[in-house]
């Protein structure tokens, strides 16, 4: 065997596994000085990252290689024939670029969530043409050409060694000693790839720096419809539910089912009720977080939301709302079913999702007309089909608007949603009944470029907080637009932001980076007030029901935040197969393994201080939360009856 792996053909194998450790840990190293001059006293963390790591590059190497191997040796007299030697060097050539993109993508990934590829890079991976149009768009000129430059250049110095090897001749025997090692190679390295040993690294920065790119993205795509028995801390179901049942309960609800064990339907009374039904229009705001927002996170110096701020002055602005995930799907489940994130995808994704308890479902049982309009296409991470099956009885995309005026990858520019909005909603009132549109906006998202003139800031920088300024103009101008509807002074327009624009922190949870504006704007029904409460965007659909006066009967996990006693109020978040809940002091947080982590928590944007052990109140909680939104979901007992 010693011999068969000194054969020109084997050495080849073993420096072509050197190459890929070496720029997995060229990749790492650059990620911990990147950590490292912006955070100092993670440094200690990020010395014992890269060496870990390097065990977790072998492994994938060697999985990765195994099946190369086979091939190299196997099939050793194909490659002496000039067509198949050809197609080789074309082979090496592809998968030489595709590491070198896969190491600077892992890069822009970074920047962007702070993390390795997870489950958002595995859903983005499923639909091709928008991440196509979104690589082309945003980073074409930094990102493909210098894959494929760093792939002709490694191509350049193996192709001596490379034609050697594929002209080098057979040895009995060779074939069979290639099938027998590459599965033993296979075997070996994901053993080194899933053991994962994390001794001497503390936080989740450090955790992400040891762990291989390819692996991360491996492992979040075979585990995205999570399991939660044995993998999650679990508790005894009646007591989850009890615990659920205090955590929802409110002075204006009362539980249909007495047991104090018993399921969360609730029948849900307002004290105050308008003279006539308020229409509603939801705009859901891609990435816009609470950085953005002058008066509550921005410590940029730049004014970025001067319009939401305006309009924040004559209506309800939630100061202290915290999204549930770092994904538009995870907003969508939240605020219009207000459910709590489960291990694994979002409901939103999944197909037994079509009839949960949600918010256009309630309103069309009031006699609402329900609609939803989204400037990309429906099509994409099934937001249409879930919108459909949630109660929505129109659902427009991209290729309904009549002028779409300036498009990027991702849909139309936010003011030719809105222009499209105002006709729709034209037609809706028309109908003689209340009306409910939801709006899923998209300019605040790479490539972050809008039509020029709009506002005072170059859209050919492409910057983030240039795009939140053009989505910010975008609402305010939608909004005066609408004060010359004879509809707008019955109607509460809502901006909430689906998620923040990045992930940054070195929680398990990165909870501080989830905060989102919310505001209600409706200045003949809703007086101004800057609120303060701790919340959700599990809470926006109770609030809304709360604040246009409707009673209605549901199990929803949210709460009226405008019922919230002081000093109370929750958070509920998901990141990477991760759960967290924070109560404004401290925060538990759960993940595969049955682990547990504790931080102590200050609401704003300031980053989770480790603690010991999670606050033992607070873990029961979560675990009650999530086991117990996990079995109502998988038994369709969180579902409408047919």
């Amino acid at each position: 065997m010693a011999d068969f792996m000194m054969r020109p053909r084997s050495r080849f194998w073993l420096l072509c596994l050197a190459i890929f450790v070496g720029l997995e840990s060229l990749d790492r190293v650059t990620l911990a000085l990147w950590v490292g001059l912006s955070d100092r006293p993670a440094i200690p963390s990020l010395f014992a990252a890269v060496p870990l790591g390097i065990i977790e590059d072998l492994g994938m190497a060697l999985v990765l290689g195994g099946p190369f191997l086979a091939g190299l040796v196997a099939l050793a007299p194909l490659w002496r024939r000039r067509g198949f030697a050809i197609a080789a060097h074309a082979l090496l050539l592809v998968l030489l670029v595709g590491v070198c993109f896969e190491q600077l993508a892992d890069l822009v990934f970074w920047n962007e969530f702070d993390s390795r590829f997870n489950s958002i890079a595995v859903n983005y991976v499923m639909f091709p043409r928008e991440v196509i149009g979104n690589i082309r768009q945003s980073f074409s000129p930094w990102l493909l050409l210098p894959s494929a430059i760093g792939g002709v250049a490694l191509y350049g110095l193996l192709f001596r060694s490379y034609r050697a090897a594929l002209a080098a001749p057979d040895f009995p025997g060779d074939a069979r000693r290639a099938w027998l090692v590459a599965p033993l190679a296979m075997a070996l390295g994901w053993g080194l790839a899933v053991w994962e040993p994390r001794w001497g690294v503390e936080g989740r920065i450090a955790g992400e720096i040891a762990a291989n790119g390819i692996k991360s993205l491996a492992s979040a795509a075979l585990t995205d419809d999570q399991a939660y028995d044995g993998i999650y801390l679990g508790m005894d179901d009646a007591r989850a539910r009890r615990l659920v049942r205090e955590m929802v309960a409110q002075d204006n609800a009362r539980f249909l089912d007495p047991a104090p064990s018993g399921d969360l339907r609730r029948q849900v009374t307002q004290a105050k009720k308008p003279l006539r039904p308020l229409n509603l229009v939801l705009v859901f705001e891609e990435s816009f977080g609470s950085v953005y927002v002058d008066s509550l996170d921005n410590a940029s110096g730049e004014s970025i939301a001067p319009e939401l701020e305006r309009l924040a002055k004559g209506g309800l602005l939630f100061e202290n709302i915290y999204a549930t995930g770092n994904r538009t799907v995870r907003a969508l489940e939240a605020i219009l079913t207000s459910f709590p994130p489960i291990p694994g995808i979002a409901t939103s994704r999944r197909l037994a999702s079509a009839g949960m308890h949600a918010l256009p479902a309630v309103l069309a049982d009031k006699g609402y007309a329900t609609a939803f309009l989204y400037g990309g296409r429906g099509l994409f991470d099934n937001m249409g089909a879930f919108w459909r099956g949630i109660g929505f009885g129109q659902v427009w995309d991209q290729g309904d608007i009549v002028k779409p005026g300036f498009t990027t990858i991702w849909g139309v520019a936010d003011e030719y949603l809105f222009d499209e909005a105002l006709a729709r909603l034209d037609r809706l009132s028309a109908g003689g009944k209340p009306f409910f549109l939801g709006l899923l906006t998209v300019s605040n998202h790479r490539p972050y470029t809008y039509p020029e003139g709009r506002i005072a800031k170059d859209p050919a920088q492409k910057r983030r907080q240039n795009a939140a300024s053009y989505a910010d103009w975008a609402f305010g101008r939608f909004v005066e637009q609408a004060r010359a509807k004879p509809w707008f002074a019955d109607t509460l327009f809502v901006f909430v932001g689906d998620h923040g624009p990045r992930v940054y922190g070195a929680g398990v949870v990165p909870v501080p980076s989830y905060r989102v504006p919310l505001l209600v704007y409706a200045p003949a029904h809703i007086p101004p007030e800057r609120n303060a409460v701790l919340g959700s965007s599990l809470d926006v659909a109770p609030t809304l029901l709360g604040l246009m006066g409707i009673d209605y009967e549901s199990p929803f996990f949210g709460v009226d935040l405008k019922h919230v006693p002081t000093g109370g109020g929750r958070v509920v978040m998901e990141h990477n197969y991760s759960i967290a809940l924070g109560d404004g002091a401290s925060v538990a947080a759960i993940g595969p393994g049955q682990r547990a982590t504790g931080y102590a928590m200050r609401p704003g944007p300031h980053d989770l201080t480790p603690a010991p052990a999670a606050d033992a109140e607070t873990l029961e909680r979560v675990v009650a939360l999530t086991q117990t939104a996990h079995r109502l979901f998988n038994a369709r007992r969180y579902h409408r009856a047919p």
